[in-house]
């Protein structure tokens, strides 16, 4: 068995991976029904390619499910979410650009070679260039291209970019995608997913915020989904008999924004050091794993299912991500909410206005927090969270929801 920690002494990226899990592992359980979990995300992040490149990779989340899990026996989704691989990318990208998209191109530079189809959905202005720069190093790159409105037109239009990622995945496969194999994998989807929701329905109140986030991107870490929704049916089912001392009464808040990205836990480890329990976290990635898409005659509809549910930034109004919200907050107690801004995101911050005045509808304050993977700003960072723990712990909402 590799020994991961003494590795990761000499392997900057691997240290980084190792610290992220050990901080998470501290904080959980001893259940052995975790162990799963965190050898998937250790396995997935420290994989070494140099024998066998996947099949297909994914930046980001914003592909239909489907078109992954039926397509290859090895995809890889890459994230974006280290620190250490933004570093890596400097060479190729302005200093402007945000860390997740720099994080991607870095991995993806020294990880994969033309023997992988990188599918890249084209959600933002960052993942048009970051297309562009792969294509000029000579890698086979397939991006989507998302409407910027949610009408009749735009969802043939995206029906239409779906099919035609699924002919290029199949020439690059030399095997079809075919409707029965979709059909089956969408079950398999849709399995995972309703033990996604039964899990964090079991486990509020019980696992700390950072390790129900770790477990839930664990989705995308694997090859084999059936065994995963095993696995989490089975932890779902020993957290449903532990009963665990209550704990501290600490505030729950909602983190919303710019997704986190393992292992660049900065910001919910900043939270949970300030005093404030993450009850929910909510964008674009961890909302897809809702969509349990539908079938219309024999004819799988993931395609339009998946666009009318999709809540990423890549719209001129994201009346999905709003009213998902609206719905999440007003059905579940919370008392503050974190808006996440990742430096050169500034999508989200198109957002915000629509948030602030949902949250002063609600009485719920919002806490606007903007930075990237550095540490710099980590103790200046913390002294705001403390402030604002201390707001919500005394229940001063004399000011309602306005950003602070």
């Amino acid at each position: 068995m590799i020994d991961f920690a003494k590795e990761a002494k000499d392997n900057p990226y691997k240290k980084e991976i190792q610290a992220t899990l050990e901080r998470i592992e501290r904080e959980m359980p001893a259940f052995n029904e975790l162990d799963y979990f965190f050898s998937i995300v250790r396995d997935h992040y420290l994989t070494n390619f140099e024998a066998s490149a996947p099949d297909i990779a994914v930046l980001g989340s914003g592909v239909p499910e489907e078109l992954v899990f039926a397509a290859a026996k090895r995809p890889y989704w890459v994230l974006g979410g280290s620190r250490i691989s933004s570093l890596w990318a400097d060479e190729l990208t302005p200093r402007d650009t945000d860390p997740v998209s720099r994080s991607a191109l870095g991995f993806i530079k020294s990880r994969f070679g033309g023997d992988t189809l990188i599918l890249v959905p084209l959600v933002n202005d960052s993942a048009r260039k970051l297309t562009y720069i792969l294509q000029t190093e000579g890698l086979k790159v397939h991006p989507l291209h998302f409407p910027p409105m949610k009408d009749d037109a735009a969802i043939q239009e995206w029906e239409r970019q779906c099919e035609t990622a699924r002919r290029a995945i199949a020439l690059h496969l030399k095997r079809p995608l075919t409707e029965r194999l979709l059909r089956e994998t969408r079950k398999t989807i849709r399995r995972a997913k309703a033990e996604v929701r039964d899990f964090f329905e079991s486990s509020e109140g019980l696992l700390r915020g950072s390790g129900r986030m770790l477990i839930r991107s664990s989705y995308y870490c694997v090859s084999d989904l059936a065994e995963w929704s095993r696995n989490l049916e089975n932890l779902t089912t020993r957290l449903r008999r532990w009963r665990k001392p209550r704990g501290r009464g600490e505030s729950k808040v909602l983190l919303l924004g710019s997704p986190v990205y393992f292992p660049n836990y900065k910001v919910p480890f900043l939270i949970e050091d300030s005093g404030l329990e993450i009850g929910m976290q909510a964008d674009y990635t961890t909302l897809s794993q809702e969509n349990g898409g539908f079938v219309r005659g024999q004819r799988t509809d993931f395609a339009e299912a998946f666009f009318r549910a999709d809540a990423s930034p890549a719209y001129v109004r994201n009346d999905a991500l709003y009213g998902r919200i609206a719905k999440l907050v007003s059905r579940r107690e919370i008392d503050g909410v974190v808006y996440h801004v990742l430096k050169g995101q500034t999508e989200y911050d198109f957002e915000l206005g629509r948030f602030e005045e949902l949250f002063e509808r609600l009485n719920v304050p919002v806490f606007r927090l903007e930075t990237d993977y550095n540490q710099q700003d980590v103790e200046q960072l913390r002294i705001r969270l403390e402030a604002f723990s201390e707001v919500l712990h005394q229940r001063h909402y004399t000011s309602g929801g306005i950003a602070v």
